[in-house]
């Protein structure tokens, strides 16, 4: 919960939830459906046609192989997925993954 994720306009996603089950630097990792919905604040995207991103609607890769919580994959600091921005969808993307202490693949 402790990432950073933005779309291509430097919205910041508004993440609420993680999988406390397991904790990184006390702060719970998270997967794929703890991001599905998330919120976007300060995205750029406006004008004629245009519309910000305001949620993430997927996640499209980054997804762990191997670490598993409650049976979802973790999200890797690869994770990627697309917004509901138009005239997108757009991507979204870690720019910080919040921790240095937990590798995985």
């Amino acid at each position: 919960m402790a990432a950073a994720i933005a779309c291509p306009h430097g919205g910041m996603a508004t993440i609420t939830s993680g999988r406390s089950k397991l904790t990184v630097d006390g702060s719970p990792v998270l997967t794929a459906a703890d991001l599905v919905g998330a919120s976007f604040l300060g995205c750029t995207n406006a004008g004629p046609g245009l519309v910000p991103c305001k949620t993430i609607v997927s996640v499209v890769a980054g997804l762990s192989a191997r670490l598993l919580v409650d049976g979802q994959p973790v999200l890797l600091d690869t994770a990627t997925g697309l917004t509901d921005g138009l005239p997108g969808p757009f991507p979204w993307t870690v720019r910080s993954a919040g921790q240095t202490k937990l590798e995985a693949e």
